[in-house]
């Protein structure tokens, strides 16, 4: 795969998801909030965050008293994965800003997750497992451990490492993670929980033991669950992109060489599946913004992964500076 090929489709598909500005941005009205942070994600990938400061402050006016961020920006009630993919990418993108009001924004967000944790370790969603709401609070608190942010940090610790036990103690011996309601197939569940949870304590602190063995079973499981076509789970568009992001990260910290085929056997299903303009949920769908945000940043992932530099996609997930 020619990475001209991956410049020029990054190229074209961040012109587009500029022009669909208004089906995401808060600064055009209410949005669903997980897709404002699908955006986001594409706006610190691209470098382009300092460009559109407004949107993420516009984020911060829709924060809830108690920390956190409700699904619908119109909406008052907060739930523990938006409000954690929110966190994530205002103290990511105030790497870039350094605007005061984010910092703050960052503390009450800290307050919310510290606050709503349950003793055993996991946090709760009704739109969601609870092993995969659990991963997004870890993986806002390994971003947070990593960038040095110092409020709260010994409560953060405890909570983190309460949430990772929580992980490692519900894989399943064949390496992955399933959930009957959410997850039957296990392969959505186990690529996040790898990339989001886990993976980042071996670059960051090395606190837990287990990590590096629970990380490389979920890896195979993942090698073990691609198609001969390189997708996933009945060519589901969002889960191959999960996964084979997953695989970049992971792979690239654990040294393992034997997932540079599979990453790149996805990626090429992924271009081969790509529609004119942007991504489906399965072949054949129309295009919506959220798919095309995360084959965007698939996109901009896979052009680090390819880098000289051993850590330049490890960065794409704030797990070092």
């Amino acid at each position: 795969m020619q990475q001209e090929q991956i410049t020029q489709l990054i190229r074209d598909e961040y012109a587009f998801f500029l022009r669909e500005r208004s089906g995401w941005s808060l600064t055009a009205g209410p949005q669903d909030l997980e897709l404002v942070a699908h955006a986001l994600r594409v706006l610190l990938h691209a470098r382009t965050a300092p460009d559109f400061l407004a949107d993420y402050l516009a984020l911060v006016d829709c924060q809830n008293t108690d920390g956190g961020w409700s699904p619908f920006s119109a909406e008052q009630e907060s739930t523990v994965w938006v409000s954690a993919f929110c966190s994530l990418m205002l103290i990511r993108g105030n790497r870039m800003l350094g605007h005061e009001r984010l910092t703050q924004s960052v503390r009450r967000a800290i307050d919310y997750f510290l606050a709503t944790q349950h003793p055993d370790g996991r946090w709760v969603d009704p739109r969601w497992a609870d092993l995969d709401t659990t991963s997004h609070p870890v993986s806002f608190f390994n971003v947070v451990m990593a960038l040095g942010e110092p409020y709260r940090r010994p409560d953060i610790q405890r909570a983190w490492e309460q949430g990772v036990r929580f992980i490692i103690d519900h894989q399943s011996s064949d390496g992955g993670w399933y959930d009957n309601e959410f997850h039957p197939s296990g392969v959505e569940i186990t690529a996040h929980l790898i990339q989001d949870a886990l993976i980042a304590d071996l670059v960051i602190e090395n606190r837990v033991r287990g990590i590096r063995d629970a990380c490389a079973k979920g890896a195979a499981k993942l090698y073990e669950l691609q198609a001969a076509d390189g997708s996933w789970d009945d060519e589901n568009v969002d889960h191959t992109m999960d996964c084979t992001r997953s695989l970049m990260v992971v792979t690239r910290v654990l040294g393992d060489d034997h997932g540079r085929e599979i990453i790149t056997r996805g990626l090429q299903w992924i271009i081969n599946v790509k529609n004119p303009q942007g991504w489906g949920d399965f072949p054949g769908m129309e295009s919506n913004l959220e798919r095309t945000c995360d084959g965007l940043d698939t996109l901009l992932k896979y052009q680090a992964y390819c880098s000289t530099d051993p850590l330049a996609v490890v960065r794409f997930w704030g797990y070092v500076p």
